[in-house]
């Protein structure tokens, strides 16, 4: 399978895009207008501790966040050394500790705790010895370090190559360790630089990025913590966009699509909602020369290749029922689980996956990890409200007939004219138009306008 990046940077936001054979398989989306925090490390000052809620209230600048009482003693004026850990929701502060941590490759560094970590999704107890050794090794003035799952089967080099980096990082973040707060003393990085560390590994065939800056940033950093990468690295010279060079504003535009077609000639429909998210399987047009059963089944085996494919593109987290075609065989059911257990194993979210019902209903859960795409690129429908449905040219007939009769007498104009869609107005042919003008007793002009949506019209 063919693997590339391709980051697209402008002065209104940041795209990347995971490609594999050509296909959109996941997208990121960073808007320049986004003040996002996570991450970020400040020397703040005390303004408020509530002990009632077991929490004081730090300011940063100009915003307070909140930190948990139980991490620290603090008074009011107190300056501490805080990093965001969770962004500020609706009117709910964002969340800080005192426990710092710097993520890269392999590790975190850890510089205020002691003790080293390996993470429990390394299971080999030989490799977890290793790893031990590793950053036992690693020469520090303070702190300590988490082995990531990714530092798994790498060699010595690549981890203390990862341990300089942070320490460095480190060790410019603290140089205003004495200034007055408020004061930020490391930005977390953005988009870019969380594609390149998290996702750009060994298995992609290229990186592909259209800013100058930014591909300096990107090399210098591959170059530093993992540079056999570096010949994989490309920057983008074509006048012609770079996603359009590459055919990705088209599957972009599609991401916000409902129904997604499989091959076989059935789809499926996803909706959200604020408490779950629901995915229909359809057949579509039946499978000619094939059953039910077998028709059901290469549908359903279809849609759970398909539909971990789409959870990711999305970025669709929560909670998840999938309703997937009724098949009587349980070997047919088992091998639709297998599938999607399969699939699920190129995600980094975590997912937990139930058995399917006897009715066909499956439920999944995936873990949040950043905004879904489609909230940060689309707003509900002015029109329709975000319920996805607008009233019929029939009901709107009925409905404008209604009003025109409800409101005739209550004027004194001898004529009406009655602005409405064009599709709408074509109901309203010269034989009702004279039976609604004998009814209301107004003469009547039907006035089909473009710019008016289905559901509006005007009477004057």
């Amino acid at each position: 399978m063919k693997k590339e990046i391709f980051i697209d940077v402008n002065e209104d936001e940041v795209r990347g895009a995971l490609v594999e054979d050509g296909n959109l398989a996941e997208l990121f989306i960073e808007r320049n207008n986004d003040q996002n925090i996570a991450g970020n490390v400040y020397l703040a000052k005390v303004v408020n501790v509530v002990e009632g809620i077991q929490a004081a209230f730090l300011s940063i600048g100009n915003k307070e966040v909140f930190l948990p009482l139980e991490e620290e003693r603090i008074r009011k004026g107190d300056k501490v050394l805080i990093q965001i850990t969770k962004e500020a929701i609706g009117n709910k502060s964002a969340k800080a500790t005192t426990k710092i941590s710097l993520p890269g490759r392999y590790l975190v560094y850890t510089p205020t705790s002691n003790k080293h970590g390996i993470s429990k999704n390394i299971v080999d107890v030989k490799e977890r010895f290793r790893l031990k050794e590793i950053v036992s090794s690693i020469r520090k003035v303070e702190g300590s370090f988490i082995v990531r799952t990714e530092a798994e089967g790498h060699k010595d080099h690549d981890l203390i190559r990862d341990a300089k980096y942070l320490m460095r990082l480190w060790k410019i973040t603290e140089r205003n360790r004495n200034a007055e707060p408020p004061k930020l003393l490391h930005r977390a990085f953005g988009i870019v630089f969380y594609i390149v560390r998290e996702l750009f590994t060994d298995d992609f065939d290229m990186l592909v990025i259209n800013s100058k800056k930014e591909f300096r940033d990107v090399f210098a950093y591959v170059r530093m913590v993992a540079p056999q990468l570096r010949r994989k690295i490309r920057f983008h010279k074509k006048e012609t966009p770079l996603f359009n060079t590459y055919n990705l504003e088209q599957q972009i535009s599609r991401i916000k699509d409902q129904k997604v077609p499989l091959q076989c000639g059935g789809s499926i429909v996803i909706q959200q909602t604020e408490a779950l998210t629901s995915i229909d399987v359809n057949t579509g047009k039946y499978v000619s020369g094939r059953d039910r059963e077998e028709s059901a089944f290469i549908a359903n085996c279809q849609a759970a290749r398909e539909i971990p494919r789409q959870l990711m593109l999305r970025n669709i987290g929560g909670i998840i029922i999938v309703d997937f075609i009724d098949m009587e065989s349980r070997k047919h059911n088992h091998k639709i689980h297998e599938i999607l257990q399969e699939e699920i194993k190129h995600d980094k979210a975590k997912i937990d996956i139930l058995p399917i019902t006897r009715m066909g209903l499956l439920e999944m859960t995936r873990e949040r990890k950043r905004d879904n795409v489609v909230n940060v690129m689309c707003q509900p429908c002015p029109y329709c409200k975000g319920s996805g449905l607008v009233f019929d040219e029939i009901t709107m007939y009925i409905k404008i007939k209604k009003e025109i009769l409800r409101m005739a007498p209550e004027t004194k104009n001898r004529q009406l004219d009655i602005f409405m869609h064009p599709k709408v107005a074509a109901l309203f042919d010269d034989k009702k138009v004279n039976e609604l003008s004998r009814a209301a007793g107004k003469q009547l002009k039907i006035r089909p306008d473009y710019k008016l949506h289905q559901e509006e019209f005007e009477i004057k």
